[in-house]
């Protein structure tokens, strides 16, 4: 997407999260991208990054987009096909640039997600026979000369959007994906394809998609998440789309980022903005148990760029630090917590997203009369909240065993007229909107809870959560959590 498009498509939104006022209002609308490695084992990398090489093929450009991939911690790559000719059917081929710069990310180790655009790589003749056999031929050319080498193709981009060439019908992008999904069953069944990512979380596009039979012929659904996209009742949304289909797949996200202009403030706090939306992102992404996602981007657009002329940003810096696929720790509470990186507050108002901090949650520490045992717990201040305001800490418990159960406890101590509930989130990877619970049912004491949890790749997201009463004096306590 264009810098001045996706700047428009997000002023459009500014919902956002919720209604807030406006300096929150303004921070919200940064949105960036998790970054951290997948096992080996799955198919693709966690995050990837999109770094302009899909149009510049420079060797030099390409090797400092590798070195910073790498440094990143990051494994995919986004890249387009742009310059290797091709565009109708017959056409000729120049695969030298191309090939050149395949075998360097390669080379490098890493994996290449791949951009085949019915409307920018192929003549879109005004015969949809001829603009199909156009596409055929350009898919077919691709696929067999990296066969072996490249096993994930996304099918166009922003297929709502038009950037010159026109827009694309569901019809279009169905057919259009047909055409790559039998080729890559026909040269290598290896071969993935993801849906014309639509250019927003809630594109009604996807919904005609999806009736005209697009998740029959992908084995991903793409779609781009920008800004306030990424909210709790918004992120959830094509997950509902699915299952009000009775479809279950895997959704990927194939472009998501952030713009610093919309922090306010001075250049540092706008980082620390910036810097806090990614552990927001990171959480959501495996919240709703999304397959994976690529950033945009690393250096090509500049208000979007976490290393914007190659140069990194404390925003690049948070990237490397970021722990997402760890073994559940700190479960005790008995050491000092990073909501950037460890249990990170969720309300109504995210407000800790600015200002790093929350006015319902305390993590305490060294209080041996207060705590389960030890003396750290989490306290969630929900007297203060008003009334059905969730108020919850979550953390990502990473390295489970794939296609096991496993058993999720917790202490919980509930004073007043306060509710607790402990829950699971993201654990299935085909509907990443299902949550399993168990509710505390005693007051004035502590309280185990216990949940069993299916996992479908190798993590859930542990929910610690009540909800605003209103009740000055009423709150929360959660302590020793586990997973068996």
């Amino acid at each position: 997407m264009k810098l001045r498009q996706k700047i428009q498509n997000i002023v459009q939104k500014k919902s956002l999260l919720r209604s807030l006022k406006p300096k929150t209002l303004a921070s919200i609308l940064v949105a960036s991208a998790l970054l951290y490695t997948l096992p080996a084992r799955a198919l693709t990398s966690y995050l990837g990054i999109n770094n302009g090489t899909g149009y510049n093929t420079d060797s030099e450009y390409i090797d400092r987009s590798i070195q910073h991939t790498k440094n990143l911690n990051l494994e995919v790559a986004r890249m387009g096909m742009d310059g290797v000719g091709g565009f109708t059917e017959g056409a000729g081929f120049n695969w030298s640039a191309r090939d050149a710069a395949v075998d360097q990310y390669l080379n490098a180790g890493l994996k290449i997600h791949l951009v085949l655009s019915a409307r920018m790589h192929v003549n879109r003749d005004k015969d949809y026979q001829k603009w199909k056999d156009n596409f055929k031929y350009f898919v077919t050319n691709v696929m067999t000369r990296y066969k072996g080498k490249i096993f994930y193709y996304i099918i166009d981009n922003e297929p709502d959007l038009d950037y010159g060439n026109g827009k694309m019908s569901a019809q279009e992008c169905v057919d259009m994906t047909r055409i790559a999904y039998e080729a890559a069953q026909e040269i290598d069944p290896n071969i993935k394809i993801e849906s014309p990512p639509v250019m927003g979380i809630e594109s009604g596009l996807l919904d005609e998609m999806l009736d005209a039979g697009i998740a029959e012929v992908s084995d991903y659904i793409g779609l781009h998440a920008y800004g306030g996209q990424i909210a709790e009742n918004r992120l959830g949304h094509p997950w509902r789309v699915l299952e009000s289909r009775g479809i279950r797949k895997p959704l990927a996200i194939s472009e998501s980022g952030s713009i610093n202009e919309y922090c306010n403030g001075s250049e540092y706090e706008t980082e620390d903005c910036r810097r806090r939306w990614f552990a927001y992102f990171g959480q959501q992404l495996k919240r709703f148990g999304y397959d994976h996602a690529i950033l945009f981007d690393l250096d090509g657009h500049d208000s979007w760029a976490v290393a914007p002329g190659f140069n990194s940003t404390k925003t690049y810096q948070q990237i490397k630090d970021l722990r997402l696929n760890e073994a559940l720790s700190n479960a005790d509470f008995e050491s000092d917590n990073n909501v950037e990186t460890g249990w990170i507050p969720f309300d109504s108002n995210d407000v800790w997203i600015l200002e790093g901090t929350s006015p319902y949650v305390s993590f305490v520490r060294n209080d041996n009369g207060g705590a389960h045992g030890g003396g750290g717990y989490v306290k969630l201040h929900n007297g203060n909240a008003s009334p059905g305001t969730p108020v919850s800490v979550r953390r990502i418990a990473g390295q489970l065993p794939r296609g096991k159960k496993v058993k999720i406890g917790a202490w919980v101590y509930v004073n007043g007229k306060a509710s607790a509930t402990l829950k699971a989130l993201g654990y299935d990877d085909r509907n990443g909107d299902a949550e399993i619970s168990a509710t505390a049912t005693k007051k004035n004491g502590w309280e185990r809870l216990e949940i069993e949890v299916p996992i479908s790749k190798y993590w859930t997201v542990i929910e610690l959560g009540t909800s605003g009463t209103g009740n000055s004096g009423d709150y929360v306590k959660w302590d020793d959590v586990s997973v068996d």
